[in-house]
């Protein structure tokens, strides 16, 4: 089925349910319409660039043959360029700036299409329009009239059945922190920073696993990810591995789900082995 590009530009949020093949096909329209805003941008700014080489022109020739309609036409052409360069970088201004996000949630899609049935269907919601949430506000004292703001966001989730019946979740979380402040020579400065909270769910069956909580406790042995990465929290139940990370690029998010998901089958596989043994 076919994406509506304008309401997807409008309101800037991708929302589905489908098997990991539609995903995908669906990313790879979000990829040509991003592909196409870019090129609309392209060409507005052409026309803008040539309105206002006609608009100096005709007014030179107004200044030359002294006429008012070669003045009247110079000013509509740079008004009429002026207006354009500004449009260019309104229009698909969103896709463009958050091409990254669909990148991202079309590389996860991918790593689960070995793991998971061809008909098993993942729910997705993706924001390509960033609509961050302020959480607090404080002062900056280490620099002239500082303050800093602190945001969160969740743009990106996917969550759909595994092959061995585990219920596997992912999603991300951009915190960004926004410092502005006057420097010494009295010019007003803003820098922003983002980081990335990951926070992964297996939702395991306990008729294959048992009860994951003495294997973890077994392995004693923190699970690894790329040095980008800090695990921040790990919570393994009768039901479920929560695992929570902290990573500093977005590119670095694809390896660390799938360390963490490497990390958390391993309690799950020791899991297995014990419930085996028992019986």
């Amino acid at each position: 089925m076919a994406i509506d590009s304008a309401k997807l530009q409008k309101e800037g949020v991708y929302d589905a349910r489908a098997t990991l093949r539609s995903l995908l096909e669906d990313l790879d329209q979000i990829g040509n319409m991003v592909q196409a805003a870019e090129a609309k941008r392209h060409r507005v700014r052409r026309y803008s660039g040539l309105a206002m080489i006609l608009g100096l022109a005709s007014a030179v020739a107004a200044g030359i043959v002294n006429s008012n309609a070669f003045g009247f036409c110079a000013f509509l052409a740079f008004a009429a360029g002026v207006a354009l360069f500004i449009y260019s970088f309104v229009t698909g201004r969103d896709l463009h700036k958050h091409h990254d996000r669909y990148d991202l949630l079309k590389e996860l899609s991918k790593s689960l299409q070995h793991d998971a049935d061809p008909q098993a269907k993942f729910s997705v919601h993706l924001a390509l329009k960033a609509q961050p949430k302020l959480l607090r506000e404080e002062p900056f004292p280490q620099r002239k009239n500082g303050k800093q703001q602190f945001f969160e966001e969740d743009f990106l989730s996917i969550g759909g059945e595994l092959l061995d019946g585990t219920f596997l979740e992912e999603s991300v979380t951009e915190l960004t922190r926004k410092r502005s402040y006057t420097n010494p020579r009295g010019k007003s400065k803003t820098k922003t920073r983002s980081r990335y909270q990951l926070a992964v769910r297996l939702g395991y069956p306990s008729d294959v696993y048992g009860d994951a909580r003495p294997a973890q406790q077994a392995l004693k042995e923190e699970i690894r990810v790329p040095d980008s990465a800090t695990i921040k929290d790990v919570g393994v139940t009768e039901k479920t591995i929560a695992v929570k990370a902290m990573v500093r690029a977005e590119k670095e998010i694809p390896p660390a789900c799938a360390m963490i998901c490497l990390g958390a089958y391993r309690i799950l596989n020791l899991a297995r082995r014990a419930a085996g043994g028992a019986k």
